[in-house]
């Protein structure tokens, strides 16, 4: 089993404006119903670029298990 990082989204707190959409350098996240969703995790580097850009703090970098 291995640990990544991965963007989690606060829901509650997301405007959906696409700012971490755009800033994401693999693409890896999409939005869903004006939230953004990562559909490909595998894809995810952990840059940290998309929470970095969200004007809202509604996303963060957590560690997930993977086996």
């Amino acid at each position: 089993m291995t640990a990544d990082e991965l963007p989690a989204v606060d829901d509650a707190r997301c405007v959906g404006d696409g700012a971490c959409v755009a800033a994401c350098p693999t693409r890896s996240l999409e939005l869903r119903g004006g939230v953004p969703w990562l559909p490909r995790p595998a894809d995810c580097v952990a840059c940290g670029a998309c929470a970095v850009v969200c004007p809202t703090g509604a996303i963060t970098l957590r560690t997930v298990s993977r086996e």
